[in-house]
């Protein structure tokens, strides 16, 4: 049976069932080899006697280069000790052993599985049966496998959402650490764990009814819940999936992820979103939403309703807006919008009349903005609302009719009833040549009253003329002629009063209006209707710097006391006596602001009072 005749060879395959065995060693898919034992001073020594076919395949060691050796001398000093190790173990226990090894054979290293059965003779382990079988690919297998399990838990634990495993019955497989810190379980050990360990009975049972669910439907399904944590409630939407095995169901799978923070955002949107809803509702607003690359616009409810219809009336095109616009005005907001989309203003704003439901054309303020522009700065879409303005501008059409009412009364005023006093006082003066002197002294105060009511006629018809203007128009008007023209009336008008100028009126210019002469009139008239003198005085001058030219006007009379310098000023305010209506210094503080100056009154050395008028020079005014 054996090429060789030595004692104990192949003492298995003697007899008649030699060649059985002999077939099955020779044929065999394993690796199979046979190594000789002996007792060499109290210790075993291990060699190798056959290796089948396959054990020559996969190791590329032949069998003459098998028999004979040592492990050591066959495999080298370190596996070969490794491998005695094993075989000294066999034979020690005289019993079968198995376990797995890797080695390194011509053929390169591989891994093995080997079974080692003894063959005992007369008590003792004489030999040794060794079926190994390669589970290199196997083992490699087993590391990608291991490999991507090691990736696999580095990605769970990294995860910020909670991934779990668990059994059937409820208990936890799995817990990455996310999961394990919501439930504070990190030092825990997990396995066998269920949600009434972990959570208060109410969660648990609830989260318990959902795995069940999960189990019963054989579907994936989200749960949002709220799960108590250390820090407090946590809001997390869950999803559960069923894990199979073939066809049955072994394990739920559940990914939980924190949405307290999107829920709180939520809320607060519903919130702002009912705030804005009430008040476009309380205001009324029309909002526009317009894809302007399609020219679909989107209308609320209260942009149909501004116009009489309902929203399912409107279509939601542009053309819906444009069809509306009243013509005459469709021109005008057609360049405001051209100007906004080009980017040359921050809002569209315009106010524009439209048609609605019943016919009637009614006044509507349209503001919007370019909200989203594609990279080459091209608009993709805009927003804007629609104010119905319609009585607001009723009321400025009456303001305007009103006013232009008071254009007339003032025309009235200022020409009809002054040109009849002019001419009550010309005929007064034309008495005093035919007047004894009894009569004389009421003919004079006839003509003074009606001197005066030609200032006041002047006075209130500036006033009006005042209130009926927005705004000052300023222009440079030059300060010597006007002023040079208002001594001179006032000159003519109070032949008893004196009127000096003290040193030139310089040639400046102010920036001002046409009523900037009522400025001067009513200060010069100020100082002389108001001074209980016999013989008015009343001093002009004026002073330059830099920045501003300041008028003074200063008079002999009463002076004015403190606790009036800023009453006097006042709409109404007659100061020093019941004389007047009060308007003239009001007039001239309420023009001297408009131009950007300002006027106050100081005492005068050693009586009487000097009012100061102070206005910008018109190359200082134009740099402010």
């Amino acid at each position: 049976m054996y090429e060789d005749s030595d004692d104990g060879e192949m003492r298995a395959f003697e007899g008649a069932s030699g060649a059985v065995y002999e077939t099955i060693f020779r044929e065999m898919q394993d690796a199979v080899f046979l190594v000789d034992v002996k007792r060499v001073d109290g210790d075993y020594r291990f060699i190798f006697r056959r290796n089948n076919a396959s054990h020559r395949q996969r190791t590329g060691i032949s069998e003459d280069e098998f028999r004979g050796q040592s492990p050591r001398e066959l495999l080298g000093a370190e596996e070969g000790a490794a491998v005695a190790a094993n075989y000294r173990r066999c034979a020690e226990r005289a019993e079968t052993i198995e376990y797995e090894e890797a080695l390194t054979f011509p053929g390169g290293t591989s891994h093995w599985q080997t079974k080692l059965t003894p063959i005992i003779d007369d008590g003792e382990v004489s030999q040794i049966v060794g079926v190994a079988r390669d589970i290199t690919e196997r083992k490699t297998h087993e590391r990608e496998l291991q490999h991507i399990h090691s990736q696999f838990e580095t990605v769970l634990d990294t995860m910020s959402a909670a991934v779990f495993l668990k059994d059937t019955d409820g208990q936890y497989l799995m817990m990455n650490q996310a999961c394990r810190e919501l439930f504070n379980a990190e030092d825990r050990d997990i396995v066998g764990l269920s949600d009434y360990d972990l959570l208060p009975p109410g969660v648990a049972e609830e989260a318990r009814a959902d795995d069940r669910q999960v189990i019963e439907s054989g579907e994936v399904t989200e749960i949002e819940e709220t799960v108590p944590t250390a820090v407090g409630n946590t809001v997390r939407l869950t999803r559960k999936s069923p894990v199979y095995e073939g066809d049955e169901i072994t394990g739920i799978c559940g990914v939980s992820t924190d949405i307290t923070e999107q829920k709180r955002r939520e809320q607060e949107l519903q919130r702002l979103t009912e705030r804005l809803e009430l008040a476009v509702e309380g205001a009324n607003l029309g909002i526009w939403d317009w894809d302007m690359t399609t020219d679909e616009v989107e209308f609320n409810e209260q942009w149909a309703r501004i116009l009489g219809h309902s929203l399912d009336e409107i279509e939601p095109r542009l053309a819906a807006w444009e069809q509306r616009v009243h013509p005459d005005d469709l021109g005008g907001v057609e360049d405001t919008l051209d100007k906004h989309l080009a980017g040359e203003t921050d809002l569209y704003d315009t106010e524009h009349r439209m048609k609605t439901a019943d016919g009637r054309w009614k006044w509507i303020r349209d503001i919007g903005r370019v909200v989203n522009r594609d990279e080459d700065g091209e608009p993709l879409r805009a927003v804007g609302i629609h104010l119905d303005i319609d009585e607001r501008k009723m009321y400025e059409q009456t303001l305007e009719r009103q006013r232009d009412n008071l254009e007339v009364l003032n025309q009235v005023v200022r020409h009809d009833v002054r040109n009849a006093l002019q001419l009550v006082i010309a005929y007064g003066d034309v008495l005093e040549h035919y007047v004894e002197d009894d009569g004389a002294k009421y003919l004079r105060q006839i003509l003074e009253a009606g001197r005066e009511a030609v200032d006041i006629t002047q006075t209130a018809g500036d006033v009006t003329k005042v209130l009926l203007r927005s705004e000052a128009d300023r222009t440079p008007m030059n300060l010597r002629p006007l002023l040079r023209e208002q001594v001179d009336e006032i000159r003519t008008s109070h032949e008893r009063a004196i009127v000096t100028v003290d040193g030139p009126i310089p040639d400046v210019e102010v920036l001002a209006d046409d009523m900037l002469a009522s400025v001067f009139r009513n200060l010069l008239n100020n100082a002389i209707v108001h001074n209980d003198k016999e013989l008015p005085e009343t001093t002009v001058s004026v002073s330059v710097d830099d920045e501003a030219v300041r008028v003074h006007v200063a008079d002999n009379g009463p002076g004015v006391s403190d606790d009036q310098k800023e009453q006097i000023f006042e709409e109404g305010e007659k100061g020093l006596d019941s004389e007047g209506t009060g308007l003239g210094l009001y007039l001239v503080r309420t023009l001297a602001e408009r131009y950007g100056g300002v006027v106050w009154v100081e005492d005068n050395d050693p009586e009487g009072s000097v009012f100061t008028v102070e206005l910008l020079r018109e190359s200082w005014a134009g740099d402010q």
